[in-house]
């Protein structure tokens, strides 16, 4: 198993892994009480998902580290942290393993700290799903019967759009991919436009004669995404 913090080229891989960690799921219900019926509960639409992790950076390359070659001065890593929240940067959270976990988070809290003389810092961070909604363009009518537009569509998210790197991983579908790193399965045909020759030659290496336009993509396949 892996644990990253992905955004972009700057990204945070956990040189040591959690004990344990705790991913929150929950439902929007709601109870009524109905008239010769009593209590009812109306079931609503999912809350965003939070992940809890506790762990540290260690001040010196340990046998038991995830990786060997990290940077050894764990305040390295919990400023950008810092940095990030404070900047309101959204990165991807990558669980790898049977947990599976790969969304866009923000991070809600952090809390960190020495415990011994050994100059590691320990940590634990709050982190909670991250939507970007989009609002389209809408029109109001005036006195004259003419169109003129009301609102632009704008974006909640205040960052400009920016492009990321993405490694095709086994059971993989554009669909999937596009779903997990734009938020809509839909932007499958622009993943697949923007890294047709990549997906294409791919598919050749592969032994068929095209990818049947990203219907067919191979673990290992190095795209890219605007996000």
């Amino acid at each position: 198993m892996e644990i990253w913090l992905n955004n972009g080229n700057d990204k945070i891989r956990f040189p040591v892994l959690p004990s344990s960690f705790k991913i929150g799921t929950s439902q929007n219900n709601t109870s009524e009480n109905v008239h010769r019926k009593g209590e009812i509960n109306l079931l609503g639409e999912r809350n965003l998902e939070t992940v809890e992790l506790s762990s540290f950076f260690p001040a010196q390359e340990y046998d038991f580290c995830q990786y060997k070659g990290f940077n050894t001065n764990p305040y390295t890593y919990i400023n950008k942290i810092k940095d990030w929240k404070q900047n309101k940067i959204t990165p991807t959270l990558v669980i790898t393993g049977r947990a599976d976990f790969n969304k866009y988070v923000s991070i809600e809290s952090l809390e960190y700290g020495e415990e011994d003389g050994s100059g590691d810092a320990a940590f634990t961070i709050s982190l909670k799903e991250y939507i970007t909604i989009s609002y389209s363009e809408t029109k109001k009518k005036t006195s004259g019967g003419k169109k003129v537009k009301k609102k632009s569509g704008k974006k909640r998210n205040s960052k400009s759009k920016k492009t990321i790197k993405y490694t095709v991983r086994s059971g993989d579908t554009l669909k999937k991919i596009a779903k997990s790193k734009t938020g809509k399965s839909a932007n499958a045909s622009k993943i697949y436009a923007k890294n047709k020759s990549v997906i294409e030659k791919a598919a050749k290496k592969h032994g068929r004669r095209s990818s049947s336009k990203g219907r067919y993509i191979y673990q290992g396949t190095k795209l890219v995404i605007t996000v």
